[in-house]
């Protein structure tokens, strides 16, 4: 009679997205994984074909994580200052996991910020910038701000303030609207 399988490919999966979530990329190996699940690593190797296969499925956990919990927080009456907001709201709570989904250049980079290009692109869509602004332009000029601001937040390079950090936004924000 076969065994009965007791690791779910879901187990697996959430248990690799916690470790990245609060180690890096640098706990994300299958030994280290099963360790956290008290197994040996077959049966992630059962699950999946390797540890890049694993790696995909895991972004798209990560994208559902930051559309669905990251960017729906409303912290000021601007929306495309709410985007800007969250992003670095994340960097600052959540410093390990952002480090390794924006910094630590192990997964897609681009399919990562387009994440924040969308959610930029459907709030400029309500607005009266919108209609104006090229959201390309706009993202590449105002997110360069912000993902710079984020990252050195999550560095601890600056301190983290609401306040300031909203009030310099805003200026940023103005000066490329004009």
């Amino acid at each position: 009679m076969a065994r009965k399988k007791t690791i779910m490919k879901s187990d697996i999966l959430d248990t690799a997205y916690e470790v990245i979530r609060t180690e890096g990329f640098e706990g994300f190996t299958a030994r280290n994984i099963a360790k956290k699940m008290n197994c040996s690593t077959q049966p992630i190797y059962l699950e999946f074909k390797n540890m890049e296969d694993l790696k995909k499925e895991i972004v798209s956990k990560i994208k559902e994580y930051l559309t669905e919990s990251i960017y729906t927080q409303e912290r000021t009456d601007n929306p495309i200052l709410n985007v800007a907001l969250n992003y670095i709201h994340f960097a600052h709570d959540e410093s390990v996991f952002f480090k390794a989904v924006y910094l630590e250049n192990r997964l897609d980079a681009v399919s990562m910020h387009e994440i924040s290009k969308e959610k930029l692109n459907e709030v400029l869509a309500q607005t009266d910038e919108g209609s104006t602004k090229d959201v390309d332009n706009l993202f590449i000029h105002f997110w360069a701000t912000v993902h710079g601001t984020a990252s050195m937040i999550a560095q601890e390079v600056i301190p983290f303030n609401q306040e300031d950090t909203t009030h310099y936004l805003e200026q940023s924000l103005n000066i490329i609207m004009k």
